[in-house]
């Protein structure tokens, strides 16, 4: 913890530095860079927040639950709460070379508390430092309306630019298993690869072009997707959108990258799993699946203009996807055991389909925005990625241990999320809140299995709310 805060101490003063060098030093016309020979420009940049909130009404994995907890499920007014900075610099080499590099650092309190010997830890605050984005850009054609442009490294990606909470599922779901990992506030994932993005008459037509290395397991894999984002007719009434991922499209491991524990932990082998088809043959589940997405977005304040609407005010939109085209029965086998499994939704394309519709509630400019979004998702297992993150061997299968008790709460096929949000002084500084019932997990230290990859508002009842207060420059 003291050498995380010594280098954040390092960073920001650094940054503090070159923001007072840069003030100092440049012209009027360059205000808040350091303008340096030979036509490159650097400017930093800082985000700091602190944010709290707490889960009124929850539910946690039994197994989980009974470490600390009398009942077997339920929870209720847990409080949670975080710190986070950034500190960064964006450099940029004739309008059309751009580098990015920003590091971050995050202080919590980890739930649940655990006090046993074993994990005294999640009784003090957790403090990490990570990689927000580190990657080049080039322009190629006019700078500020380029044909082509390419990205490579770690960045942000949002692909739907209308999402406040529910939805962007593409980057943010596994496949096999479906699991969605969610952050408040937060609504993009940070890919690691190459972006490539074409423009076409006057960036009414873009179509995005990703080859990605995957950070999470099975990490290293590659993926390549497609994307289409349209403005019909250039109007900026409606907008449509439309991609593919062929995620862990290409397996990196060999049957010797880990000899002492079988091979290539993404190919079947003792420990992951067999399913059994109609025909009585059985086969392998598989990490690999393809993902499809559709969204559409319309803006009635194309056709009138009105001083007292805010840019967001009006605007009605929804995103489908189907989290994997292949079937598979909802029956298994683990090899050497013969113990049945159950993979259910595998089998119903339409239990692979997260739908959500979003609505931004005019304010009269009030607030930067007032949005309300609501989900529905039928797939018959919880959202509990254990499997994939604590579980050894990792097979592709939902985690229904404990989940499938007699007395397991019934789960929800509906989420809902109210979410608003005010800038002051200029966008310096923001105050955020929501209210919502849907894909939470808290910040937990990672201990074995005593670490945390369910979703905690999981029936009707469930719901949490939260307030953020941010400061940038």
């Amino acid at each position: 913890m003291r050498t995380s805060f010594h280098l954040c101490s390092a960073i920001a003063v650094l940054a503090l530095f070159s923001l007072a060098q840069a003030q100092g030093d440049s012209g009027a016309s360059n205000s808040g860079r350091i303008v340096l020979p030979d036509g490159l420009t650097l400017k930093p940049h800082a985000y700091a927040h602190l944010e709290a909130g707490q889960v009124v009404s929850g539910n946690l994995n039994y197994q989980e639950a009974s470490y600390f907890n009398n009942s077997k499920y339920a929870i209720d007014h847990v409080w949670t709460e975080d710190a986070d900075i950034e500190f960064g610099f964006t450099s940029t080499y004739r309008e059309r070379l751009k580098m990015e590099v920003s590091l971050g650092a995050k202080q919590a309190f980890s739930y649940p508390n655990y006090f046993d010997n074993g994990h005294t830890n999640t009784k003090y605050m957790n403090s990490y430092i990570y990689f927000d984005e580190a990657y080049g850009q080039y322009h190629f054609g006019q700078a500020e309306s380029p044909w082509l442009m390419a990205q490579i490294g770690y960045f942000r990606f949002k692909y739907n630019p209308d999402v406040r909470n529910l939805g962007e599922y593409m980057f943010r779901t596994g496949t096999y298993p479906i699991y969605f990992d969610m952050s408040f506030d937060a609504p993009f994932q940070r890919l690691l690869g190459i972006h490539l993005q074409d423009n076409f008459f006057d960036n009414s037509l873009k179509l995005d072009w990703l080859l990605t290395s995957a950070t999470t397991f099975p990490t290293m894999n590659w993926s390549f997707a497609a994307l289409l984002d349209y403005d019909i007719a250039a109007l900026h009434f409606v907008n449509f959108g439309a991609g593919v991922d062929f995620a862990d499209l290409l397996d990196v491991y060999t049957d010797h990258a880990f000899p002492p524990d079988g091979g290539d932990p993404t190919q079947p082998k003792k420990g992951n799993f067999q399913y059994v088809a109609a025909n009585g043959d059985t086969s392998w589940y598989s990490y690999q699946g393809t993902k499809i997405m559709a969204r559409l977005s319309i803006d009635p304040k194309a056709f009138f203009k009105s001083r007292f609407l805010g840019s967001e005010d009006l605007k009605l939109y929804a995103e489908a996807d189907l989290i994997g085209v292949q079937n598979y029965p909802d029956s298994g086998i683990s090899p050497g055991i013969g113990k049945e499994l159950v993979a259910p939704s595998y089998d119903n394309w339409k239990e692979r389909i997260p739908i959500a519709i979003g609505f931004n509630v005019p304010t009269f400019r009030t607030l930067d925005v007032l949005n309300a979004e609501v989900e529905w998702f039928g797939a018959q297992y919880y959202n509990d990625a254990t499997e994939v993150f604590v579980l050894q061997n990792n097979p592709p299968l939902p985690n229904v241990s404990g989940w499938g008790l007699p007395d397991a709460p019934r789960k929800t096929d509906i989420k809902w999320s109210i979410y608003a949000k005010k800038s002051f002084f200029n966008g310096h500084f923001v105050v955020t809140g929501q209210v919502a019932r849907d894909h939470l997990r808290l910040s937990n230290a990672a201990f074995d299995f005593a670490q945390l990859w369910n979703e905690m508002l999981v029936t009707s009842n469930d719901w949490w709310w939260v307030l953020k207060t941010s400061w940038m420059f």
